[in-house]
């Protein structure tokens, strides 16, 4: 029986390496989105006319994801953690492991609305830059109608 214990414990361990780890992938993949800000930034500063610098909501939407599958395995991990508690005779195991089940929905819940925000902010920017193309195509030009062609154009 001990056996089995201490096997369940290393699968679990091994488990929370694992989302440790797409953790630390999110927080590479976040950094990463960040230094491409940094460097329109300084082009924007220096004057330069921003380059053709790779969309960052990608990035951030698989950093997101990320994040959200390795917290909600620790919310998991916290529910199981808190029905094993409540099985033995420790209060104070029972309220720990209670309070981080609490913990664990709050920081999974934050992970969830940063991705809803996220993907919220990307189709609000999208539609504005396709409102902003529309609009160009409808502005005059000189010796021509807004997008006018063929021998109607003033």
């Amino acid at each position: 029986m001990e056996r089995q214990v201490l096997e369940e414990q290393l699968k679990t361990v091994s488990q929370s390496l694992f989302y440790l780890t797409l953790i630390i992938l999110s927080v590479l993949l976040s950094f990463w989105s960040v230094l491409i800000q940094r460097e329109e930034l300084e082009d924007l500063a220096a004057g330069k006319s921003p380059g053709a610098a790779p969309d960052v909501f990608p990035i951030k939407r698989s950093a997101s994801v990320l994040v959200v599958g390795a917290l909600g395995f620790f919310f998991c991990l916290s529910l199981r953690t808190c029905r094993e508690a409540a099985r033995g005779n420790d209060p104070a195991a029972r309220q720990s492991a209670e309070m981080n089940v609490w913990a664990s929905f709050f920081v999974l819940a934050a992970a969830l609305i940063r991705l809803w925000d996220l993907g919220f902010m990307e189709a609000v920017q999208r539609a504005a830059a396709a409102e902003e193309e529309r609009s160009e195509d409808r502005t005059p030009r000189p010796g021509g109608s807004a997008g006018g062609c063929g021998p109607f154009t003033a």
